[in-house]
């Protein structure tokens, strides 16, 4: 890592994986990974790491490849298991104006959170609190207006449509999606 640090909120950053724990002695780094784009973790590709709160320091891609199901990374100056456990926890991200563009019918997770969920006929449902990105299908995390909190695929069977400019998804709602 170097000394060239970015502080969050001058730039728009996104998060595109998660150290989830260091593996073997020599400093690798198992990540689960929140981008569709695996190039995005190949040799040779510069990242920014979470170094503290409102902090991050770019670090390189030494190697890639994967291991059960999650990434397995070698960083640059990351040469042993102690320096590697103390990333344990850590985001990666890039800035957002590195990010691969966007296909139609595609969003950013960050994009979805905040906006309000309805459905056919409407009515409101609730607001996106989170955006949780799995292999299989997303999720968005709603909560209600009385603070119960469900969740719901993003998926065509149940998202009719994203409206960003006015931050409203419409749900078909199936009985025993909504408390």
């Amino acid at each position: 890592m170097s000394d060239n640090a970015v502080e969050p909120g001058g730039e728009d950053l996104l998060v595109v994986g998660r150290i989830i724990r260091p593996h073997g002695i020599r400093g690798a780094v198992i990540v689960e990974a929140e981008s569709d784009w695996p190039e995005r973790f190949s040799a040779g590709s510069s990242l920014l790491v979470e170094a503290a709160p409102g902090r991050c320091e770019p670090v390189l891609v030494e190697s890639s490849s994967t291991h059960k199901g999650r990434l397995l990374l070698y960083l640059a100056g990351v040469t042993d298991r102690n320096s590697a456990g103390g990333l344990k926890g850590k985001d990666l991200l890039v800035r957002a104006c590195d990010a691969a563009p966007l296909e139609d019918g595609e969003f950013w997770a960050h994009d979805l959170v905040g906006m309000s969920a309805v459905d056919e006929d409407g009515r409101e449902l609730g607001e996106v609190t989170e955006v949780i990105c799995r292999a299989a299908q997303d999720l968005l995390v709603l909560a209600d207006g009385a603070g119960a909190e469900f969740r719901v695929p993003f998926v065509e069977e149940f998202v009719m449509d994203v409206d960003e400019g006015r931050g409203v998804i419409t749900l078909k709602v199936i009985e025993g999606m909504v408390p």
